[in-house]
């Protein structure tokens, strides 16, 4: 019995030896552990950038002020006149004739507008002449009528869409400067929507503006342009008619001034009137006297671009 006992003894010891080594081992690598981490670095201080300069904000430019679009009447009307009357802009067709008529059309000043045949002998002195004294310069378009010779470049209905462009191209092309388009004759040719919108079309790439003659109350060229969105304006009255002036007792003379009253009215009543006649020596004359009065009628005297819808 006592071999025994101290046998179990010695297992004990042995048993709690093995167990204190293996918490020796454990502590030592615990310890060896500790020892082989890197130390934490010290913390850095923020890195704090220097006040950037303040760069002044560069002061925008002012956007520039819209163009305004020409209205019925001119916004300045009432501050110039003050009277209601109206506004009125004559335009003097067939221009560019070897007959004396830009002689003539020197003696007029002022607001005014011509409109120049393509094929003319002096367009170009014509488009020189417009430029020269501030007038808005159209091209004057041939277009098919009912009575009269056709004159060269004449478009009509029978043209098919590449001919009708490539005619009022060259015409535009003819008269340089010119900032708008008006039909010569045209009574068959303004009353076909086709032809019409051929014309258009490139009055429209041109950047310019449609005035209807209105040598036939069948034109739908006013309506058209508007449909297209071209910037346009019908005609209101005709200054010198043949017609007109072969019916009346008192000849050319009395035939003007009675138009000239006409548009006067108009302009009145509706606010403006667009007037068409032609530089023969009665019309001219004429307007060379009657101009000067306008302002004391309390008739503002404009462009037809400023006119326009």
């Amino acid at each position: 019995m006592t071999a025994a006992r101290r046998r179990g003894g010695c297992g004990r010891t042995l048993g709690l030896l093995l167990g204190l080594a293996v918490l020796f081992a454990i502590a030592a690598a615990a310890l060896w552990y500790l020892r082989s981490r890197p130390a934490d670095p010290s913390p850095k201080a923020p890195v704090t950038a220097p006040p950037a300069t303040p760069v002044p904000s560069p002061t925008p430019a002012p956007a520039p002020a819209p163009s305004p679009r020409p209205s019925s009447v001119p916004v300045d009307f009432e501050a110039a006149e003050g009277s209601g009357r109206g506004a009125i802009a004559v335009v003097i067709d067939d221009v560019g004739n070897a007959d004396g008529s830009l002689e003539r059309l020197e003696r007029l000043e002022g607001p005014l507008a011509i409109a120049v045949l393509p094929d003319a002998p002096r367009a170009r002195e014509a488009a020189a002449l417009a430029k020269r004294k501030g007038w808005d310069l159209l091209v004057h378009l041939p277009m098919q009528g009912v009575r009269g010779p056709a004159e060269p470049g004449t478009i009509s209905s029978e043209d098919d869409d590449a001919t009708i462009a490539l005619r009022v191209e060259a015409a535009v092309d003819k008269v340089p400067g010119a900032i708008g388009l008006n039909n010569h004759q045209g009574s068959l040719a303004t009353a076909d929507p086709r032809v019409v919108r051929g014309v258009l079309a490139v009055v429209r790439r041109r950047g310019l503006f449609f005035l209807d003659s209105k040598t036939s109350a069948a034109s739908v060229a006013a309506g058209e342009a508007r449909a297209l969105g071209v910037a346009t304006i019908p005609r209101d009255v005709f200054l010198d008619d043949a017609r007109a002036e072969a019916a009346t007792e008192g000849g050319a003379p009395e035939a003007v001034a009675a138009a000239w009253s006409r548009a006067l009215s108009r302009a009145s009543s509706r606010g403006h009137a667009v007037v068409i006649g032609h530089p023969h020596a009665a019309t001219v004359d004429f307007l060379a006297g009657a101009f000067p009065a306008l302002s004391a009628r309390g008739v503002l005297r404009v462009r037809v671009s400023e006119l326009l819808d």
